[in-house]
């Protein structure tokens, strides 16, 4: 064999000697890189969590405050159709003082706002929670005795001042209402009109009532006659009323500033 022979096969020798090599830095290469990648993928991961944690934390956060605003709001609301409506309680009491003959109308006026306050009620029942609830029916209900009071108030002082002034005309027959009235009154008897347990006397003065009614023509008139209500009753329902005030405002504030803390970023370090 000349020497360009020998050459060949040399050549050929070292090139298969030198492939294992090659290979195993081609798999030392490509494990390498794989291990790359893989690290990468699970930085991209947990970048990709911990974006999605912070979104996911922002979001509820905002429907919290959101909430919260709601709340707050509603609870302003009611607080202040309560306000207006025990305003309007005082102008009923006024307006028995001042020209009681207009009182029926300025009543009349109040429902509205009934309507109003009674809606309002309803939203911060439904929104909660039970104690701000419970609050918000109390003061409803104070708000609502005042102007009870002061439309009894109304009521009787009407009822009085039509009888002195019919009394001229019918002074028998005013004379034996205001009697009638007065023992209508005094035995609560009123408070059974319609019920099972009406007594038998009542139904008997109310039926006399209503005919010496008719007789002076006031027989529209007839629950103004059998209403109460002394003066200083209203200050004792209006102190109720302000007791009420006072703990649904300390009531709503403890629920909106004990509520749900805000929630952490988890891409931020504590």
């Amino acid at each position: 064999m000349d020497l360009q022979g020998v050459g060949a096969l040399a050549a050929a020798s070292v090139a298969l000697l030198s492939v294992p090599g090659t290979l195993l830095v081609g798999r030392w290469q490509t494990k390498a890189a794989l291990q790359t990648a893989q690290a990468g993928m699970r930085q991209a991961d947990a970048t990709y969590r911990a974006a999605l944690d912070s979104v996911r934390a922002q979001g509820l956060n905002e429907h919290e405050q959101w909430r919260r605003g709601i709340r707050r709001d509603a609870y302003a609301a009611l607080l202040q159709a309560v306000l207006n409506y025990k305003e309007h309680a005082s102008s009923v009491f006024t307006q028995a003082a001042t020209d009681v003959h207009q009182a029926p109308d300025v009543i009349a006026a109040s429902k509205p706002l009934a309507a109003d306050m009674t809606h309002r009620n309803l939203v911060v029942r439904l929104e909660g929670p039970d104690e701000v609830s419970s609050a918000a029916q109390a003061v409803v209900s104070a708000v609502e005795n005042l102007m009870q009071v002061c439309r009894d108030w109304a009521h009787s002082t009407l009822a009085r001042t039509l009888l002195d002034e019919y009394r001229a005309s019918y002074p028998q027959e005013a004379e034996r209402i205001a009697d009638l009235g007065a023992t209508f009154r005094v035995r609560n008897y009123w408070r059974l009109i319609g019920t099972p347990d009406m007594p038998a006397e009542a139904e008997e003065i109310l039926s006399e009532l209503r005919s010496l009614l008719r007789t002076i023509g006031l027989l529209e008139r007839m629950p103004f006659l059998l209403t109460h209500q002394e003066p200083g009753a209203y200050g004792g329902a209006s102190s109720n009323l302000e007791t009420a005030i006072g703990d649904f405002i300390a009531t709503t504030r403890t629920a909106l500033h004990n509520g749900p803390q805000p929630i952490s970023d988890p891409s931020v370090p504590a």
